[in-house]
C-alpha cells in the first residue's frame, strides 16, 4: 500500500460559498477532492483542532465520494498520528507542528507542508522559525514551482548563515524540497459548444470576434497591473484589424478597484471590447472557457507563486499568453502550448529598502507587494506581438490548444499529482526510519521552551509552595451545591477553564476532614487521580478558605 498522510483541516483551507474566493482556498478545495478520488488507500486520516473541523473533513470527502473509514485525531494528541506517517498541512509554516510533535517524539511521524504565497510576513517569518525548531530532514516543504523553490532555499540559506555566524551552529537539518505542481480536475474544463454559444451571446461576442480571456482576483497590489495588458490587447487590435474583445473574468475587492478598472480600460484599450464577466458565479467560473478564444495572465507580481488558472486554461483547450514569470514557466511550454512574454525585475541588492519598511511595520503587505510590483516589467511590445500572433492565426491557436489539454492531462490532473505526493510521504518515512532525531527532548525538560510549565517559569513569585509535608486540615465540609456556586464565581466557566469540578473539589475536601490533620504526601499516597488534578483541587480549596494549613512544609 502507497504511504498515505493525515490531512490537516480547517474550513478556511477551503473554497466555501461563506469565504472571500482566493486562489489558496479554490487550490485546497481541489486537493482535497482530488486526493479522495486518486489516493491509494483503504482508511483516511485527518486531524485538526476542533472537533467540529473533524466533523467537516468527514463530511467533505463523504460529498466527494469517500465510502470508506475516516480515522479523525485533535492536533494537541501527536502520539495519535504514528499511524498516519505523514502529516499534510495546508502552508508552508512547519515551526509550531514540529514542537507539538515533540512532545510525542520527533521520529514518531513526519511533517509535509506546501508553499501557496511566499511573500506575507507571516510566511516569511514562519520559515525562518522553522530552521530552530525541531523540524527534521524527514519534513518537507512542497513547493510549487522551481522558481518558488529557489525563494525558499533562499531564505534558509540567510537565515542558517546567521545562526552559523551568531551561533556557529552546524548542525541545521533542513526539510526537503521538492516541487510538485498544483493539480486541476481536468475533466471540468473540456469544451462544450453550446456554452460557447451561451456565453458569447451572453457578451455580445460575435463569430468575427476574437475574445482574450482572464480569470482572478482584480487588484493592482496583489495579482498583477492589468495596463500593459490593455495596451497590448489595444496594439493587437491595430496591428491585425480583428475585433478582438477582453474579458476580465474575476471579482473585484471595493468598488473603487473596479472603478479604476474600468477607467484604465477605456484609456488604454478604446478600440476593446472589454468585459468584466462576475467570477464569483460558479456557473459561469467553469463554462466560460468554453467562449474565450486565447487566455491571457500577464502577472507582475511576486504574491504569484504558480498560477492554476494558465493550467485550467490549458485543460480547457486555450492557447495561453502569459508572463515569463515563476510558476508559469514551468507549466506553460513556450511555443507550444502558449508564449511567455519576457519579464524584468531590479537587479539583487537594490531592494533592501522595501525589505526593511515591510519588516518594521512601515509598510504593510500591500504596500511591499506594489513597491515591489513597480520595480518589475513586462515587454508590453513582446505581449502584443504574442496576442496578434494568435489573434490572425486559428490554425495556430487551435494547435497550441490540443497541446495544452495533452500537458494539462497527463502532467497536471490530479491523477498525475496525488502518486507524486505519496511516494513523496514514502520517502520520507524512509528516511525517519534511517536516521536519528537531531535534537531528542531531555526528560524532564520541557519539549518546547517557549511552553514551560508556569509553576517552573513562575516560580520566584510565591513566598511559598506547597510541599510534600505541608499539613492540610478541614473544619467543616461544604455542600456540593455550595461549590459549585462558587466555581462560577471564580470566573472559571465564563472563560471555559475548569480545572476542578464541585464533584472532585468536595471528595478531596471530604478526604482531608476525615483524615486531617493529613501531610500532602500521605494526602496524594492515597489518591486515586493525577497528582495534578489533586494539586488544582487543593489549591482551590485553600484559595475560598474550605481547607487550612495548619504546618507549612520544609521538604
Amino acid at each position: 500500500m502507497a504511504a498515505t498522510a493525515a490531512i490537516f483541516h480547517h474550513p478556511d483551507a477551503i473554497e466555501r460559498p461563506d469565504t472571500p474566493l482566493a486562489g489558496r482556498r479554490i487550490a485546497g478545495q481541489s486537493f482535497l477532492a482530488g486526493y479522495v478520488r486518486h489516493v491509494e488507500a483503504d482508511r483516511l486520516h485527518s486531524f485538526a483542532h476542533q472537533n467540529d473541523h473533524l466533523d467537516k473533513f468527514r463530511k467533505l470527502v463523504a460529498d466527494y465520494g469517500w465510502t470508506g473509514p475516516v480515522d479523525t485525531i485533535l492536533a494537541h494528541e501527536p502520539d495519535k498520528l504514528r499511524n498516519a506517517g505523514v502529516a499534510m498541512l495546508p502552508g508552508p509554516n512547519l515551526a509550531s507542528f514540529a514542537w507539538t510533535r515533540r512532545r510525542a517524539g520527533q521520529a514518531l511521524y513526519s511533517l509535509c507542508g506546501i508553499t501557496h504565497t511566499v511573500a506575507t510576513k507571516r510566511i516569511m517569518d514562519g520559515l525562518m522559525e522553522g530552521v530552530s525548531a525541531p523540524v527534521e530532514r524527514w519534513d518537507a516543504i512542497i513547493c510549487t514551482s522551481r522558481a518558488v523553490q529557489r525563494v525558499v532555499a533562499t531564505q534558509l540559506d540567510a537565515v542558517e548563515a546567521y545562526l552559523g555566524q551568531r551561533f556557529m551552529a552546524a548542525r541545521l537539518p533542513r526539510p526537503q524540497l521538492p516541487v510538485i505542481p498544483l493539480g486541476i480536475d481536468t475533466g471540468r474544463f473540456g469544451r462544450v459548444d453550446a456554452e460557447r454559444a451561451r456565453w458569447r451571446q451572453a457578451f455580445e461576442a460575435d463569430d468575427e470576434t476574437v475574445v482574450l480571456m482572464s480569470m482572478g482576483r482584480r487588484t493592482v497590489a496583489e495579482k498583477m497591473h492589468p495596463v500593459p495588458m490593455f495596451q497590448a490587447a489595444e496594439m493587437a487590435a491595430k496591428q491585425t484589424g480583428k475585433k478582438v474583445a477582453l474579458w476580465m473574468v474575476g471579482w473585484f475587492a471595493d468598488e473603487p478597484t473596479e472603478e479604476m478598472h474600468r477607467s484604465m480600460a477605456k484609456e488604454f484599450a478604446p478600440s476593446v471590447d472589454v468585459r468584466f464577466p462576475d467570477g464569483k458565479d460558479n456557473e459561469l467560473r467553469y463554462e466560460i472557457w468554453s467562449a474565450a478564444d486565447i487566455f491571457t495572465l500577464p502577472v507582475d507580481n511576486i504574491q504569484e507563486t504558480y498560477g492554476l488558472a494558465p493550467v485550467e486554461a490549458m485543460a480547457a483547450g486555450l492557447p495561453v499568453v502569459v508572463s515569463d514569470w515563476d510558476g508559469f514557466r514551468d507549466t506553460v511550454e513556450h511555443g507550444v502550448t502558449g508564449i511567455r512574454v519576457p519579464t524584468r525585475m531590479s537587479r539583487p541588492g537594490t531592494g533592501i529598502d522595501i525589505a526593511e519598511r515591510f519588516e518594521d511595520g512601515r509598510d504593510v503587505y500591500h504596500q511591499y507587494l506594489v513597491a515591489v510590483h513597480q520595480r518589475t516589467a513586462i515587454d508590453v511590445r513582446g505581449l502584443a506581438g504574442a496576442y496578434a500572433a494568435l489573434i490572425k492565426d486559428p490554425d495556430l491557436r487551435a494547435k497550441m490548444g490540443q497541446a495544452g489539454v495533452q500537458r494539462a492531462r497527463t502532467h497536471y490532473d490530479w491523477s498525475a499529482i496525488v502518486p507524486q505526493y505519496q511516494a513523496l510521504w514514502g520517502e520520507l518515512n524512509a528516511i525517519r526510519a534511517a536516521e536519528p532525531p537531531s535534537s531528542e527532548r531531555v526528560q524532564g525538560a520541557p519539549s518546547n521552551p517557549a511552553a514551560m510549565d508556569p509553576f517552573t517559569l513562575y516560580a520566584s513569585y510565591p513566598a511559598q509552595h506547597l510541599l510534600a509535608d505541608t499539613v492540610l486540615t478541614a473544619e467543616a465540609v461544604t455542600p456540593e451545591a455550595r461549590l459549585e456556586e462558587l466555581v462560577d464565581l471564580t470566573g472559571a466557566r465564563r472563560y471555559r477553564r475548569i480545572v476542578a469540578r464541585s464533584g472532585e473539589l468536595a471528595a478531596v475536601q471530604a478526604a482531608i476532614h476525615q483524615l486531617g490533620p493529613v501531610r500532602y504526601q500521605d494526602l496524594l499516597a492515597r489518591s486515586s487521580g493525577s497528582a495534578a488534578k489533586l494539586e488544582s483541587c487543593v489549591f482551590w480549596l485553600l484559595k475560598f478558605d474550605l481547607i487550612q494549613i495548619v504546618q507549612a512544609g520544609k521538604t
